[in-house]
């Protein structure tokens, strides 16, 4: 009885690792769609010129998934420490994303230069961030299907070794 249970648990662990990873592909294009949707909002507040830029950031950020959380959490940063940078806030409290690159460029020349240098260093994160977010939807589209399958063929075929 207890061999028939345990085989039955490893098989849906085996099933579950891949609901996950099939749930981590959705979060990854999920998220990377939400950062090019803040990007453009904030470019256009921007723009406007009528905001500081953690009065912008906080502006833009307004859902509570995490790029938001992110931007509230430098904007809050920038307000505590007016002598901090927007890219040393961020280094302090960014992550190792696959769009931490392209955000670290972007804080980086936010940090100083026109108007115009940091309008254009939005632009060119929220296209980059386009081509990657549309790189992560193609591959959830494509992946999540087989990662669920993979799962559950996986630990059909688990549990009936292990009876």
């Amino acid at each position: 009885m207890s061999r028939t249970i345990l085989a039955v648990m490893a098989g849906l662990l085996c099933a579950v690792a891949g609901m996950r990873h099939a749930a981590s592909l959705r979060g990854d294009a999920i998220r990377l769609n939400r950062w090019v949707q803040l990007l453009r909002h904030l470019l256009l507040l921007m723009r406007e010129g009528t905001l500081s830029v953690p009065e912008a950031l906080c502006a833009a950020a307004d859902t509570p998934l995490p790029p938001d959380r992110l931007l509230r959490a430098i904007a809050a940063q920038l307000t505590a420490s007016p002598m901090q940078t927007v890219s040393d806030a961020y280094k302090a409290l960014g992550g190792t994303c696959t769009e931490h690159t392209a955000l670290a460029r972007m804080f980086e020349r936010l940090s100083h230069g026109s108007k115009e240098s940091r309008l254009l260093a939005l632009e060119q994160c929220a296209d980059e961030i386009g081509l990657m977010a549309a790189t992560a939807a193609t591959k959830a589209d494509k992946d999540v299907r087989l990662w669920q399958t993979l799962g559950l063929i996986g630990g059909l075929c688990l549990s009936i070794l292990l009876l």
